[in-house]
């Protein structure tokens, strides 16, 4: 057995014996590959260590031979938080959509969800974070969200004009060139011990959703799932965030740019790599449809706070059609919207139409008889009514503003009054 795969056998080893969390979601969605072929870290100028896409834990085998065992198992345990929260998939998103209207910085993006994830796995006790890791529990914490951190970074050091975070790493030790101190600040801007590929998912919310419940049920058995972990996934598994945060979150994953044209460069990747890649062609992929459940339950309060947040939203994202449309036991094809790319929904509030009964089946039939293929559909509703017996394959979002209330299928998000 050569000496890398001989040192990964150990790693895999330590891990189900010692965090079983992180070896059962290792073994359920991700493989570990690795090599002597640098050109992966090259292409982002970055020295050679350890990268993931979210799916594959990609090691150099040189970076992975200079770690002890507990450094081993400590960073395969952080590539294996990225993927379950997502990161590289959201990273993706950003890069293409940009976030929150601002232009979206993929290092800055890797160094917040660095501080998070490297603090969760120290305060749960696993393995031993390398020397180059970035660590500071005073102002980020395991317990905070990517987003919020990211954001935090942005305002102290926002991207220059061609893309990256100014000097993110600049001038600093980096893996596999000396070691640097432990705790980095962000005022330092080091670079993680890691390279992030922004990569869409093919596993669904639901999918790893079931993965983590089943890597805790497996540690909890062994009686070996750290308190600060449990908490996180907890967390992650019944999340008590904003209605708001759900909603953009969810539309974000849906609605992201797909289209790019070769007639002119991308401006980033060209200053980065010196390569000529394809630009976005600057809306989202598809056509979102919006539907109004318009049977009575939904009352002008609820609507102003949906069609707030989903026009921010949206003004974001910007797919290519905004579909508007009323229901109630049937669609009124007098009262469809159909908004392009960019335009503001709030300046084109939709007629509403409605008062019968409730039915959600029509408006399913309406989208498959017309031939839309949605990147999302996202229903505003009570969901008191008929559902179609089988799921679409595009996303589907239930605004519910019933809190008991959950669709049989799709993502269920609460509209709370409360949280104006």
């Amino acid at each position: 057995m050569s000496e890398e795969n001989q040192r990964l056998t150990e790693v895999k080893t330590a891990m189900l014996l010692h965090v079983p969390f992180f070896a059962s979601l290792l073994l359920d969605q991700m493989e570990v590959i690795v090599t002597k072929d640098s050109s992966l870290w090259d292409n982002m100028g970055l020295p050679p260590s350890c990268a993931t896409d979210g799916k594959r834990i990609i090691w150099f085998e040189a970076f992975l031979s200079s770690l002890d065992l507990k450094e081993a198992v400590f960073v395969t345990c952080h590539e294996i938080a990225h993927m379950m929260w997502l990161h590289m998939h959201r990273a993706k998103v950003f890069q293409d959509v940009g976030f929150e209207g601002n232009e979206f910085a993929p290092d800055l993006w890797n160094v917040a969800g660095d501080y998070i994830i490297n603090d969760m796995l120290v305060k749960s006790g696993i393995g031993t974070m390398p020397k180059c890791g970035l660590h500071d529990p005073g102002k980020y914490t395991g317990e905070q969200m990517v987003d919020d951190v990211y954001r935090d970074l942005y305002k102290k050091q926002p991207p220059q004009k061609g893309g990256g975070s100014g000097k993110s790493g600049q001038g600093q030790q980096q893996p596999g060139g000396g070691k640097p101190q432990q705790g980095n600040q962000p005022g330092n801007q080091q670079r993680s011990f890691d390279a992030h590929i922004p990569q869409i998912s093919q596993t669904s919310e639901q999918d790893m959703k079931r993965a983590i419940a089943t890597a805790k049920e497996v540690a909890k058995s062994m009686g070996k799932m750290p308190a600060a972990l449990e908490r996180m996934v907890d967390d992650y598994l019944k999340p008590q965030v904003s209605w708001k945060e759900r909603l953009r979150h969810q539309v974000t994953r849906a609605v992201s740019r797909e289209a790019t044209t070769w007639s002119t460069p991308h401006r980033r990747r060209l200053v980065s790599t010196g390569i000529y890649y394809p630009s976005y062609t600057g809306f989202g992929a598809g056509v979102c449809v919006v539907i109004f459940d318009t049977s009575g339950s939904i009352g002008q309060t609820e609507l102003n706070m949906f069609l707030t947040e989903l026009n921010d939203i949206l003004q974001t994202t910007r797919p290519e059609k905004i579909i508007l449309m009323s229901c109630d036991a049937k669609v009124y094809e007098d009262a469809i919207h159909y908004l392009d790319a960019g335009e503001d929904i709030m300046q084109h509030p939709p007629k509403i139409k409605g008062g019968g009964g409730t039915s959600f089946i029509p408006p399913f039939k309406w989208i498959e008889d017309e031939g839309i293929n949605p990147a999302a559909v996202v229903y505003l509703t009570d969901l008191y009514g008929s559902f179609p017996a089988d799921a679409p394959h595009y996303p589907v979002i239930w605004c519910s503003t019933v809190e008991s209330q959950v669709a049989p299928w799709g993502e269920t998000i609460f509209i709370d009054r409360r949280q104006q």
